[in-house]
């Protein structure tokens, strides 16, 4: 009679360790899905803070400030769905409400043709990178429907003028390289082919309509010395030619006779 007694209490013992080992597991599998979430959005802050922090070395849009903010505010929010007792989290969630609400009120952006132009060729890669990385957020965005249509082919085509100024300032310096070394086949090149990007861009602002004006001053000087150049060589060809039938004359003429 015991030993029935036994069994059963160690198959109920065995039964409950069970039980606890799948519920601490499966709280443990939350947990774990809980953190993944957090440092997912996490890492969605940062990036954005990163981007951010360049607003000082590029124009940004009021839109596309609402947009980057309103990013942050959004990963806030699934983060607390994670972890709703975290305050430090709230604390980051209320001033970035914050923040919002002061764009939308005070916010002036600056003039978009008034470009600081990179000082050299890291810079330029940089800036490069942050505008494709800004265009690949409004593209996540408008996919998830945080954004409409309209506003992220204006934002999207700002950015594009603005890689294009980038680009500009860079082919520019390589054209001017160029013209330096004489290679001025390589540097009417790519000169006809920024001024062609340049004809296809309808509302260019006073920034792009001087680098236009720039790059057409600069071809038309290639042209001018070219046309000086030969003009020079063709006279010392007929200068070389005229010396040598003169002296051609003075051994063919006729000999005087004492």
């Amino acid at each position: 009679m015991l030993f029935p007694i036994i069994l059963s209490l160690i198959g109920l013992l065995l039964f409950v360790l069970i039980g606890y080992n799948i519920i601490q597991q499966y709280k443990q599998k939350i947990e774990a899905e809980k953190r993944i979430a957090i440092s997912k959005q996490r890492a969605v802050i940062t990036e954005v803070d990163e981007l951010l922090l360049n607003a000082t070395r590029m124009p940004f849009s009021k839109s596309l400030l609402l947009i980057l903010q309103n990013r942050i505010r959004n990963a806030l929010v699934l983060m607390l769905k994670s972890a709703s007792t975290n305050a430090a989290i709230r604390d980051h969630l209320k001033n970035t409400d914050a923040q919002i609400q002061q764009v939308r009120n005070n916010y002036t952006p600056p003039d978009e043709s008034i470009f600081r132009a990179p000082e050299n060729d890291k810079e330029a890669l940089a800036l490069l990178q942050v505008t494709k990385k800004i265009r690949a957020v409004l593209r996540s965005e408008h996919a998830k429907g945080k954004i409409n249509t309209e506003v992220f082919v204006a934002e999207d085509h700002r950015l594009e003028i603005m890689q294009l100024k980038i680009n500009l300032e860079n082919g520019i310096k390589r054209i001017l390289d160029a013209k330096l070394a004489k290679q001025f086949g390589s540097a009417n090149q790519m000169i006809n082919k920024l001024l062609k990007i340049l004809s296809g861009i309808p509302d260019k602002d006073s920034y792009l309509e001087k680098k236009q004006a720039q790059l057409i001053d600069i071809k038309n000087e290639i042209k001018s010395y070219l046309i000086k150049h030969s003009d020079k060589e063709l006279a010392a060809i007929k200068a070389k030619e005229a010396q040598k039938q003169n002296d051609l004359d003075v051994i063919f003429q006729d000999k005087k006779k004492w």
